[in-house]
């Protein structure tokens, strides 16, 4: 892009917007010679600059040394639509530049304050989030995605409870009905709770909704919240409660309440049963993503992505490959045994899926739509029984990737030798195992 603001005055007035429309800052410090702060300088000094950026990115950095120079030329920035902040970078704002980042900035919809410093205290964003408590109560903001997350990494490396974002619920509850817009909320690892999210402006109208690992929820009340707010049961697109232990009437409760718009759900923490088989096939009609929960065997996600459009055989034994190898391996005849488990594992999974016939030749209609199935809540044994399941069928498209993270390395072993016979790829990383249909 350089080399084209160089070459003539009609290419430097088409490069320049280009070239400042997103800034990323991705130095860790901002050093005084360093270019990230000659560019916040340049802006500084060239306000004309300012309106040419949408996006602006200053999550990787922290400022040390020039305190004045990040809130000076954000005040510059009146067409920005997409600001990504760090949380202690931010708590070091006056309440008025906070104030003009919620308030003030009319074209901004995108909002993400990010907490990955693992020395930043719990109650910052709480702090950050009262200052909007002094605005007066006719005051809305324009945003429209709003995320307060934090960094996973640092999480692993910190008890849980000390990386949370610890938030009084009455700060939550006089904040979230300034945002009648929103339609992206990311509250995750923060300690917001159901009668938080029952503020949420009545006019807002969510697409997205992640609740990753909140601290403290009332399930009963969640589930109340996501079955009867009007800014979620008419609009939901993608809903993650990843870490969430939803109760079994929890679970009932929002399975039957969710809108057909929703296209990715995780309840992988929640508790499943059999019984939530009809209500699973019916969300499957238009769901693209599921993680399902603790409790499911592989018979009934079989049903639950698979029926009632389908009819195949429940009655073939599946045997835990695990279990196989450990009493073959105690005769001492693994060379020999091996081999023949394996084909007596293909010819097996060959008989399932002949076994798949359609129940009407003659329509799709209520076909599964899902294609990325997460399986890592279910247990060692059934995820292992993907060797001999018929979601390896042609009759499960369009199925693409299945995630069986906790699958024993028997099982997996196997599942290599399966995979190119039936059309699809294992994939191994970091210990996560998974298969893509080829």
């Amino acid at each position: 892009m350089l080399p084209c603001l160089q070459l003539s005055r009609r290419m430097y007035d088409v490069a320049l917007p280009l070239f400042y429309r997103d800034i990323k800052v991705v130095q860790e410090r901002l050093a005084a010679e360093g270019p990230n702060f000659q560019l916040l300088r340049s802006i500084d000094s060239n306000p004309s600059l300012a309106p040419l950026i949408r996006t602006l990115d200053l999550t990787g950095f922290l400022n040390s040394g020039r305190p004045w120079l990040v809130p000076r030329t954000l005040l510059l920035f009146l067409r920005l639509r997409s600001l990504h902040l760090q949380l202690g970078e931010m708590k070091k704002l006056s309440d008025q530049a906070i104030q003009k980042i919620f308030f003030g900035m009319p074209d901004l919809e995108t909002l993400t304050i990010a907490d990955t410093c693992p020395k930043t205290h719990p109650t910052y964003l709480s702090d950050v989030l009262r200052t909007m408590e002094s605005v007066g109560p006719d005051t809305f903001s324009n945003i429209r995605s709003l995320t307060c997350r934090s960094n996973s990494d640092f999480i692993q490396l910190w008890n849980l409870a000390d990386r949370v974002s610890f938030v009084d619920t009455d700060i939550f509850s006089n904040v979230l009905p300034r945002f009648p817009k929103l339609q992206a909320l990311d509250l995750a690892y923060t300690s917001v709770n159901p009668q938080s999210l029952l503020a949420i402006n009545p006019d807002a109208k969510l697409q997205f909704l992640r609740i990753t690992n909140c601290q403290d929820n009332d399930t009963s009340m969640l589930a109340h919240f996501l079955a009867t707010h009007t800014a979620v049961k008419n609009s939901l697109v993608v809903f993650d409660a990843t870490g969430v232990r939803f109760t079994q009437q929890d679970t009932t409760t929002i399975l039957d309440g969710f809108p057909p718009t929703l296209r990715s759900l995780n309840l992988s923490s929640s508790n499943m049963t059999a019984n939530h088989v009809p209500q699973l096939q019916k969300l499957c009609r238009h769901l693209e993503e599921l993680s399902v929960g603790h409790g499911l065997t592989m018979d009934q996600v079989e049903a639950s992505i698979m029926g009632p459009n389908f009819e195949f055989d429940f009655s073939t034994t599946r045997r835990s490959l695990h279990d196989a190898r450990t009493s073959k391996d105690a005769l001492g005849h693994e060379l020999t045994l091996g081999p023949m488990r394996d084909a007596i594992a293909t010819c097996n999974l060959r008989r399932r899926l002949a076994s798949v016939s359609p129940m009407n030749r003659h329509t799709n209609t209520y076909r599964s739509r899902i294609r990325y199935l997460n399986l890592s809540s279910m247990d060692e044994e059934d995820q292992g029984r993907i060797t001999n399941s018929v979601l390896l069928g042609k009759h499960s498209k369009p199925l693409e990737l299945i995630v069986i993270p906790n699958v024993s390395t028997e099982d997996y072993h196997i599942l290599q030798k399966l995979c190119g016979g039936c059309g699809w790829r294992d994939k191994w990383m970091n210990g996560m195992v998974w298969v893509e249909r080829g």
